[in-house]
């Protein structure tokens, strides 16, 4: 997990929201940059919030900035806020996003802070969404690193701290909507004692649809990714289609059921 994966970093940048230029930092507060029209809008809403300053610095880049990641929806970049005492992450409402606001965002990821799920969601205007920032790596750049000799401790250890928050989205009636793949939308924190995770991305979050956050992300562990052979072999699960059926049969079960028991079943199958 500690390893670095040499991608590149840009300088890093720090700017007050009043230091910010519409022609030199546009494409920062409205990228993809082709509208610059809400730029004096978004400034003004970066006040409102209480951000002291933007902190451009990542591995990802928005002109020749560098920011910690961008999205179909929004970029998001560091800042700090004038309430809080550490850096915190700030998500930016792209100009071309499908959404007319950040207001889903927020109000989904503060639900599932309230059973213990996503990093603290802290504040949101139309166009941002101010948050807990984790330094951390995606599980998706992880699982590229990740060879057979690696503990089997560690990742009995983030399966099953993986699971138990898909577990806790389940039964409190969120589904996530995005954990097909969740290469992108799971961060393993970096500077934990334990093994921990982050489940991040409510955009496309609801409560109004039949949950699935636990059978597709233990899917992906187990039975269709690119990766699973590699984590059956390292967790020492049986290969093999009777194993394969048994994994199927219980998923349905807890499926149908959400029940702790099932729940537990399947993690026991999947020595978890």
């Amino acid at each position: 997990m500690q390893r670095e994966l040499g991608l590149e970093s840009y300088e890093k940048v720090i700017l007050a929201p009043g230091e910010l230029d519409r022609r030199e930092h546009g494409e920062i507060l409205c990228y993809p940059g082709t509208d610059l029209s809400s730029f004096r809008s978004r400034v003004s809403q970066l006040k409102a919030l209480g951000v002291e300053s933007l902190i451009l610095e990542g591995d990802s880049k928005v002109g020749k900035f560098g920011i910690v990641g961008r999205g179909c929806v929004s970029t998001v970049v560091k800042a700090r806020l004038n309430t809080e005492s550490r850096v915190i992450a700030l998500k930016i409402r792209r100009a071309d996003a499908n959404r007319p606001d950040m207001s889903h965002d927020f109000e989904l990821q503060k639900f599932a802070n309230s059973f213990g799920v996503g990093p603290r969601a802290i504040a949101a205007s139309k166009d941002f969404f101010a948050m807990e920032y984790i330094n951390s790596i995606k599980l998706g750049k992880w699982f590229q690193s990740l060879k057979t000799r690696s503990s089997k401790k560690f990742l009995r250890k983030l399966g099953r701290n993986t699971l138990e928050q898909c577990y806790r989205l389940d039964i409190n009636g969120l589904d996530h909507g995005e954990l097909s793949n969740p290469s992108k939308h799971v961060l393993i924190r970096k500077a934990s004692r334990s093994v921990k995770t982050a489940i991040i991305d409510y955009e496309s979050a609801s409560r109004n649809r039949r949950v699935a956050n636990f059978t597709s992300v233990a899917q992906f562990f187990f039975l269709g990714s690119w990766q699973s052979a590699k984590l059956r072999k390292i967790l020492g699960i049986e290969d093999g289609d009777s194993t394969r059926m048994e994994l199927i049969g219980k998923l349905r079960e807890y499926k149908g059921s959400l029940s702790k028991n099932a729940f537990e079943d399947l993690m026991s199958l999947m020595k978890c």
